[in-house]
């Protein structure tokens, strides 16, 4: 069974089999799995077989029948108070986010003009890669992580990793609740989790919390390019989440319901789009 293992890796291009020796050696293609390489995929291979997303993938014929997934029916809970109770899997979940946001992360921050911003706030930021990567070009810039009590200690890390500890700080909280007042707000990956309702909870905590000169970054998936990739994680939000990925009206919609309006928008690599929105 271990032959046929590596049988099936040699196939989709992570191993190479040599037949005069009869063995099997990685290729770079395998590099995306380990955690030292800069493009590590390793803790996203990690979640994506993890019991949060496997189990609720079972019953996607059914979600599809149904109109609404069965990932409550499957975990006993919606998959974030899953991640509030399972720690370990928490840390994985965000460690995956911060893999697949690397190259989009240093794609992004040099778009950015934040000459006139002090302060940060990263909503639902994980371990704050994106935020840390913002202060790490302009230091005249202060920034907070607001996300759930149990990525705090990634925060922290990230922070101390990045020789930030004096201007990058985790705050825990709700953003369904609460939200700090900020110049900048930075969403990315977050709306796509969550349905129009909830969207629109989140866009207009921010907006409460902005002032007249406060701008919010979004980053996300846009399914108007169409693409293999966009199309995929629309189908994981389909049977994990109850979000999905948007066309840029959909999101346009959502900021204009919440009191906010484009300034601008920023093709980033296909599929994926930076909003920037201010106050209406």
């Amino acid at each position: 069974m271990t032959y046929r293992l590596l049988r099936a890796a040699t196939a989709m291009g992570f191993l190479a089999y040599e037949p005069s020796t009869e063995l099997f050696s990685g290729t770079s293609m395998l590099d995306i799995l380990h955690g030292e390489s800069a493009l590590s995929l390793k803790h996203y291979a990690q979640t994506i077989g993890s019991e949060v997303f496997w189990l609720p993938s079972l019953r996607l014929p059914d979600a599809v029948l149904r109109g609404s997934n069965y990932a409550e029916d499957a975990l006993g809970c919606s998959p974030f108070e899953y991640f509030a109770e399972h720690e370990r899997d928490a840390r994985i979940f965000s460690s995956a986010m911060t893999e697949l946001s690397t190259p989009l992360i240093a794609e992004a921050v040099p778009a950015l003009d934040v000459a006139d911003a002090q302060s940060v706030v990263d909503v639902g930021g994980a371990d704050g890669a994106f935020v840390a990567a913002l202060l790490e070009r302009h230091a005249h810039l202060h920034g907070i992580v607001l996300d759930l009590p149990q990525v705090m200690a990634g925060v922290a890390e990230e922070a101390d990793r990045r020789g930030l500890t004096d201007r990058m700080s985790g705050v825990a909280g709700d953003f369904f609740e609460h939200m700090p007042s900020a110049d900048l707000y930075l969403l990315k990956f977050i709306l796509h989790d969550w349905d129009d309702a909830s969207c629109h909870r989140i866009l207009s905590n921010i907006r409460r919390a902005m002032t007249p000169k406060s701008r919010l970054v979004i980053v996300e998936m846009s399914a108007d390019a169409g693409t293999l990739e966009a199309s995929l994680m629309d189908v994981a939000m389909m049977f994990a989440f109850t979000g999905q990925e948007r066309d840029e009206r959909h999101f346009e919609s959502l900021l204009t319901a919440a009191g906010l309006t484009i300034s601008r928008t920023q093709q980033l690599h296909q599929p994926y789009l930076l909003i920037e929105a201010k106050p209406a």
